[in-house]
């Protein structure tokens, strides 16, 4: 029976340590005939890295393991035997009557061959897996979405990352039919395409079509959009057995590309509208381009030109100006060409249709995306009826107020000649009563013809001398304050003046001009309010400043008239004051002296707090001058 199976045998005494083998053993060992046969020729035979292992198996089987039998594979030398081989070393240890081990048989098959087809079939089986490995791999990493359907409920046999990613990434597919996996997609239709794809065996394509997925298993559907077909999958018969389905999700392009379509509508809308405001305002607008040439062009143009506006776009700016123009306008041109920002006014441009015109430009910078000059957009306005307009009223102010300073001028001495005999004729202990009231009435009506005249004087030289002169010199608001309120307490006897002072009041003013401010606004706070009110007066200290307030309980001026209360001719009521007539030159006087000392005034006034006018005055004048 060895003999018919290719087998070598032997046959080893334990005790001494030597036995017999036959020849088909030495063969395949590689041992020399007529050399006793030892089990350290076999180890010594063995590959060094098996030897050990040989080893340990049979001293295992010599203690009794494993009922003394043995099994083990294992390489021979190439030095003794000409190449690698593998054999197949079995053996069982038997015993003496003493019940210990006593000999040791064993056989060995030649296993070279067998090893060699298990490892071609494993390299095979290796390459095999490694291939469906790969196939796996490209499938699941694949940028489209793939996946394999089995029989006609279309159950996932297969499914990439992209497509489980695509349908929600924690739903259950593999093994499940898609009605069930994915049963949003019923109602939506897919199942009845997949189900004709399978009766048909006809191929199915969509593009960019439309489907909601629950992602999350939570009935909120998300929208997508994909580019997909569906494959018939066939057997060995030709018969349909499955679905491959491979598609793209292309999501992101739609909605870009709608998002695209969005703006470009806003852009249209967004031109039109520009249009439609360019148009209604009446300013040439203009866009002029790197090379000179009008890029856009408003409504306007069409009237300034006197041609449409799409005959202007596209064409050189010097031939639609003229010559001319360019001459005068063109360093201006280059200059908002080269990027920079600049408002000018040109007198006397050469108009292309005859005559010249007056015209206010600006230029501001048009820059691409890089941010690199790629022309300006220009703002034209024809000024030339607006100049003449105002150097018209220009000289017609300046003759007004130039005939009010000599009219007001020419008046002072006839009026001092009569306040002054007047005065004189009022001192005389020989008038009657009656001529004495008439003495009376001409000196008050003179002394208010003097005042019109005096603020007629001083309206002039704050509008035409270019503002109040001051001369600066120590003074005190609080004794100024005091001086003016003890004057006008004597011409108004009949009225309380409440006075509060605090603080340093010194500074450098021209004290004349600030008791003129103090008594305007007291003379006036009594002119506005009842007879049994009280007039309050203020003066307060800071550190680098003095504010002077007065306040009555008058009616309240409006907030209409508060806008323009400081300027000429203008009063705080409608109401006119019950001590004389007033040309309303007061308060714009004041305020002109206030600034002149580089001060400020503010009014307020409401209905229950009364009325009261601030005024606050530097200590000392401002570094750059102020008077």
């Amino acid at each position: 029976m060895v003999e018919g199976l290719d087998a070598g045998s032997f046959s080893l005494d334990l005790a001494r340590g030597q036995g017999d083998a036959d020849a088909r053993f030495q063969a395949i060992i590689g041992l020399n005939g007529g050399v006793p046969f030892t089990l350290e020729q076999t180890a010594r035979a063995s590959h060094p890295e098996d030897r050990a292992r040989l080893l340990l198996a049979i001293e295992e089987a010599t203690e009794g393991r494993n009922e003394g039998f043995f099994l083990v594979e294992h390489r021979l030398l190439p030095s003794l035997t000409g190449a690698v081989r593998w054999v197949e070393l079995r053996g069982q240890v038997t015993r003496g009557p003493d019940g210990r081990p006593a000999r040791l048989l064993g056989t060995v098959v030649d296993i070279t061959v067998r090893k060699r087809a298990a490892s071609e079939r494993e390299k095979l089986l290796g390459e095999v897996e490694a291939a469906h490995n790969r196939l796996l791999s490209l499938f699941d990493h694949a940028p489209a979405f793939l996946a394999l359907l089995q029989g006609p409920e279309h159950v996932y046999e297969v499914v990439n990352t992209p497509y489980q990613r695509h349908v929600g990434v924690t739903r259950k597919l593999v093994g499940l039919p898609v009605a069930q996996a994915l049963p949003e997609l019923v109602p939506q239709g897919f199942v009845a395409l997949l189900d004709g794809v399978f009766r048909t065996g006809t191929p199915y394509i969509g593009r960019e079509i439309f489907v909601r997925f629950d992602r999350h298993g939570t009935g909120e559907l998300e929208d997508a959009y994909v580019d997909f077909v569906y494959q018939p999958l066939r057997d060995a018969r030709g018969q349909v057995e499955g679905i491959v389905v491979f598609g793209l999700d292309i999501t992101e392009q739609v909605r870009a590309r709608q998002r695209v379509e969005v703006l470009a509508e806003k852009v249209r809308a967004s031109e039109t509208q520009l249009r439609q405001v360019t148009d209604a305002i009446p300013v040439l607008v203009s866009l002029v381009t790197a090379d000179e040439r009008y890029g856009f062009a408003n409504r306007a143009y069409e009237d300034w030109f006197g041609c449409s506006r799409e005959d202007l776009v596209g064409r050189p700016l010097r031939e639609i100006i003229g010559e001319a123009a360019y001459a005068v306008l063109g360093p201006y041109v280059r200059r908002g060409l080269a990027g920079e920002s600049l408002s000018f006014e040109q007198l006397g441009v050469p108009y292309r249709l005859g005559g010249t015109r007056d015209v206010r430009m600006t230029f501001n910078p048009y820059r691409d995306s890089e941010g690199r000059a790629g022309g300006y957009v220009a703002l034209l306005q024809d000024i030339t009826a607006q100049r003449r307009m105002e150097d018209a009223l220009k000289q017609q102010a300046e003759f007004e107020q130039h005939l009010i300073g000599i009219v007001s001028h020419d008046l002072r001495n006839p009026l001092g000649a009569i306040l002054l005999a007047a005065t004189a004729m009022a001192r005389r202990e020989d008038l009657d009563e009656r001529s004495r009231k008439s003495v009376t009435r001409i000196q008050n009506a003179a002394e208010r013809a003097t005042r019109m005249v005096k603020d007629l004087l001083d309206f002039t030289q704050a509008r035409l001398g270019g503002g109040i002169r001051i001369e600066r010199r120590s003074a005190d608001l609080h004794e100024l304050a005091r001086g003016v309120v003890d004057e006008v307490e004597a011409a108004w006897p009949t009225r309380e003046l409440r006075v509060r002072r605090s603080g340093e009041g010194r500074g450098l003013w021209d004290p004349d001009r600030v008791s003129q401010v103090v008594q305007n606004l007291i003379t006036n706070a009594l002119k506005y309010s009842a007879e049994d009110t009280p007039i309050e007066v203020e003066t307060l200290g800071e550190d680098d400043a003095v504010t002077l307030s007065v306040h009555n309980q008058g009616p309240p001026i409006s907030p209409e008239r508060l806008d323009s209360l400081f300027q000429p001719l203008q009063r705080g009521t409608a109401e006119i004051d019950r001590a004389g007539r007033s040309v309303g030159l007061g308060l714009y006087i004041v305020r002109s002296i206030v600034e002149a000392h580089g001060g400020s005034i503010r009014v307020q006034s409401t209905a229950e707090e009364g009325t009261t006018f601030t005024v606050r005055l530097a200590r000392q004048p401002a570094p750059d001058g102020g008077g």
